[in-house]
This record gives C-alpha cells, structure tokens and sequence, in this order.
C-alpha cells in the first residue's frame, strides 16, 4: 500500500438533513453523537441562496447531494460529494441562483444525505502492524476470534480473556473520536450491547480501533485526544453484551447502510515476530 494512504481519513455512518425549509425522512435506530455537532443555515445572496455548514465533528462529513428544483440553478449536480472538514466553520456546501427572478422558486424533491467521514476515500492501510492491547510481558488468550460462533459470525473481531481492570493500551497511533465509561450493567444477550464501556480511535488511514466492555469507570482518554500506540486508554471490565470479563477488539470501517465492515489485523508478539490473524484458543505473548 502507498504510504500516502495512511493520511486519509473516513469513518462512515448515515442520517438525513434539512436543506433549506424541507423536511428531511427520517432514518430508525439511525440516532449518533455526531448527529448534534454539526449544523446547516442558509444566505441570501444577490442572485439566491447558498447553505453554509459549521461541522463541530472531530472527522469530516460527506454531503451527497440530491434534489429536483423549480426556478433555481445549483453549482454542483446531483450526486456530487461535497467534503466538509473536521471542525470546518461557514463551509459553503452548496449555491443556488434564481434562473427568472421575477418568479417564485422551491425544492420539488429534496433526498439529500449526509454521512461522518470521507465518502470519497476508498483506501485503508492493509500492511499496518498492530500492536497487542495489553502490557509488555503479559500473555492472555483470545477465547473467541475470527467468525466466532457467540458473536464474531462473519466478523474480523477478537475477545481476549482477563480480569476486570487489566491495562489496555493503545494498538495503533489515533484520535478518540467517541467513548463511553457510565455503564456498570453486563448481560449474556446482544440487548445489552446498550450497556458496552467502549473507546473508539480514529487512525490515520480512517479505520477505527475500538475497545469494548471496559470497567465502569475505566475510561482514561478524552474525545478529541491524540495517544500514542502502546499507550495506557482504560482498563478492561465485563459490561455490556458479555458473558465473562474480557476485552473484545475490532476495527473497521462503515458503509452507507450504517453496517461495520471489520477489518483483518495483524499483530506483533512481544518477541518481535508478527501474526497474521489471532486464532481462538491460543494465548498470546507481549
């Protein structure tokens, strides 16, 4: 892979917006932190208007726009992809200039989305090397990995045996782009994934490590904070959707369905050889 790929950035999840004074469809079970730290506003201009977006987001979001209108002219097409940047302020999306100003104009058909992350980057650093999420010198085994029967169906993901408040550590350089450290609850059904203590890091190639069932209170890292691989995040628990203490790591990317796609990973073992993908059962050695 070309190094330059590691610069990117996308982390994908889907809702619906305003665009001018049209409703926007609703989208079920689609409701994310993110939802809130971004919003639209229109200006009048000499010849119309245009939409201007304040994107508080620590990542980029992606406009995809797509509408019908009378008696306006748009400068971008439909289907045109329009990046907002991470904490952009007064990002022009769109403008729209009255074809007859002595006539009326509206939105006939209004199916514009927006999505978190960069819809046009389709590249992810596939020969990174990962380090182990736990301490030099300590060894656990992973009881579930790779299409697991539990929970991993189909899934690139890896549970690792330990006691509640063992040391996580960062696998990889990032930014924690979201966190959760309340919940105290755990269950052995997926209707407790509500109750899941997670820390979500963005690398720099998009992808997103997260680390799942963390002690309440076991978070150490804030939202908007940059750590370094190797370093301490939290500590492991048993909250959530989970049948016994243990760490559960993913990384992934997500499509426009709002769907993870889990990525493969490869690790290096404390004696500096490297592991193409984790197998269940076997006990690895930092």
């Amino acid at each position: 892979m070309n190094s330059l790929i590691v610069q990117r950035t996308r982390y994908l999840t889907l809702i619906l917006i305003l665009l001018l004074s049209y409703p926007a469809r609703a989208q079920k079970n689609n409701k994310d932190k993110w939802q809130e730290n971004y919003s639209w506003r229109w200006e009048n201009t000499d010849s119309g208007t245009k939409a201007l977006v304040d994107n508080n987001n620590l990542l980029p979001i992606t406009v995809v726009i797509d509408y019908k209108l009378k008696n306006l002219k748009p400068n971008k097409p439909n289907g045109s992809y329009v990046v907002v940047p991470a904490l952009a302020k007064n990002f022009e999306v769109i403008s729209m200039d009255r074809i007859d100003p002595k006539k009326g104009s509206k939105f006939l058909k209004n199916d514009t989305l927006t999505y978190l992350g960069d819809l046009t980057d389709s590249e992810y650093d596939e020969d990174f090397v990962y380090l182990l999420p736990f301490k030099k010198g300590r060894s656990f085994k992973v009881h579930q990995g790779v299409n697991g029967d539990f929970s991993h169906q189909d899934k690139y993901a890896w549970d690792f045996t330990m006691p509640v408040g063992t040391e996580i550590y960062a696998v990889r350089d990032g930014l924690v782009v979201d966190l959760e450290r309340r919940n105290s609850k755990n269950c052995k059904t997926q209707s407790c994934s509500k109750y899941n203590n997670y820390i979500k890091i963005l690398h720099s190639d998009g992808t997103i490590a997260e680390y799942l069932h963390l002690k309440k209170n076991g978070v150490k890292v804030k939202i908007g904070q940059n750590v370094k691989s190797g370093q301490l995040i939290g500590y492991s628990g048993n909250t959530g959707w989970s049948t016994g203490p243990h760490l559960h790591l993913n990384m992934y990317l997500l499509d426009k369905n709002n769907q993870k796609i889990t990525l493969p990973m490869k690790f290096k073992m404390g004696d500096g050889s490297i592991v193409d993908e984790l197998k269940g059962g076997i006990s690895y050695s930092n």
